[in-house]
Order: structure tokens, then sequence, then C-alpha cells
């Protein structure tokens, strides 16, 4: 009997431990996107905040209940070149956002679901800090086109997302600049991604990290794989508690039954 309660505690556990991947956008997964960029890891010397955006209609892959976003991947653009990193600060947030793909030219405007100027109004009430702050080592394989999606960033806290609750936001902040490679990214409108940065110059040093509005926008994307576990159907979820805690009462009123039959003997 032993065996029997291992495997329907496996059963559970199954239900939502099954590992999935879905790249956004899905049409690049195997094909090589249309441009290369090294934001926000490979920005050199300096310190940037940087802010993606990945609309709703990219996941319509992921479970109706949504997704528990435990790692996130990028690929080497063809353009680029084997590399291992350590860039020395960095933090990154993910949130749900209500704001979207930029336009394909001109200022984000204020009345628009754009991405804002202002980082602070892009954040999500969900804003959650999925790699602490700190070192952050990357490599990655350059040579092919495409290249996989070897770039991984494994979160030290995972994020739960739904699309039916908005888009996605991915928002960089590096400290401490550092050097890594081109990857490989999407520039269009209608891909369903866009960014605003900050991008600091010698004669503005404040438009760094600390900076709190972009001074750079345009509808480039990095070209993600996410890595995730689909949150638990709450039927399903349900009735495997059910099914054990059944399982279980079972067991403890046969093994009462039993000690209640030996104690007449």
């Amino acid at each position: 009997m032993k065996i029997n309660l291992v495997v329907l505690v496996f059963a559970c556990t199954a239900f939502s431990s099954s590992a999935a991947n879905v790249v956004a956008p899905s049409i690049l997964t195997s094909t090589e996107g249309q441009a290369g960029n090294s934001a926000p890891f490979g920005i050199g010397v300096i310190s940037q905040r940087y802010q993606q955006v990945y609309e709703a209609n990219l996941f319509s892959s992921i479970p109706a209940a949504g997704a528990i976003i435990t790692g996130m991947a990028f690929r080497v653009d063809s353009g680029g070149n084997s590399f291992t990193s350590t860039l020395p600060d960095i933090q990154i947030n993910l949130s749900t956002t209500s704001f979207g793909e930029n336009p394909s030219s001109g200022n984000p405007g204020p009345f628009d679901n754009y991405l804002r100027r202002e980082f602070a109004d892009n954040v999500g009430w969900d804003d959650t800090i999925v790699y602490a702050r700190g070192a952050l080592t990357l490599s990655g394989t350059g040579g092919g086109a495409p290249n996989p999606f070897d770039v991984l960033i494994n979160l030290t806290t995972p994020f739960t997302y739904n699309p039916a609750n908005g888009n996605l936001l991915l928002d960089v902040r590096n400290y401490g600049g550092g050097t890594s490679t081109f990857f490989d990214g999407t520039f269009g409108s209608g891909d369903g991604m866009s960014r605003v940065m900050s991008i600091p110059y010698e004669f503005s040093p404040g438009l760094g990290v600390n900076s709190g509005q972009a001074n750079y926008w345009d509808t480039l994307g990095l070209v993600t794989q996410f890595i995730y576990q689909p949150v638990p159907e709450p039927t399903s979820s349900v009735f495997c508690r059910v099914g054990l805690a059944v399982f279980l009462c079972f067991k403890i009123r046969q093994r009462t039954s039993s000690k209640g039959f030996l104690a007449k003997g």
C-alpha cells in the first residue's frame, strides 16, 4: 500500500511540475530575427535602465490558468560571437503592465497604450524582483543562424503571469555595465514587442540606471524564450488533494480497525 501512496503523491505533483517553454514571438522560434542588439546585457562600462514589453497575445500557448515563469533565455545573434561574461551588478524585475508596443516612429504619447517614457509608469501592480541584485554570469553559443536559446537566466524568484491580466514587462537595472555580445532581436511594428531605455552620454551621465525617464525608445525587442510551469488548474489540484485525503483517511481507519480486532483477540 505504500507504493500506492507514492504513486498518488507523484501523480498529484505531476500536475504542477511539468516544465514548458514559450518563445516570444513564436514565429521566430526557429528563425533568425531581423535585428541584433547588446542592450541591456552588453553595454560596456556604463549603467542603464531598460524596459521591454511583450504583448499578451505572444503567450497564447500558455494555459488559461497562467504560468509560473522560472527562467528566461536569449540567443546570440548571427552576427555575434560565443561568449562567457559576468555582469557585475544587475537586477531584473517582471510585472504585468497595461502598456504595449510602441508606434513605429515618434514619441510615445501620454494618451496611448504605448510604453511611457517614465519608467515608473510602466511598472505593474505585481512588480517582482525575479533576479536579485548582484553578479550575473552569462554564456552563449555563436556561429549559427539562429543560435540555440542558451543564454540562460534562472530566476531567483519565480513570477506568476497570466496573459488575461495584461502584457508582460521585463525591467532590467544594469548598475555595473559589462560586456557580452549581440543578442538576436526583432524590429518592426506589429511584432508585439518594444522597449524604452536610458542611455547615458558623456555630457549627461545622469541618464543611467537611476534615471527616472527614458531617453531612447523603439520597436526592437530581444527574442526571448520563457521557461515556465503551468499554474495547476483548480479542478486538477482539488481532485488530487481530495483523492489524497480520502486515501489517507481510508488507511487510518483501516489501521484503527485492525488494531481493534487484534486487541480483542
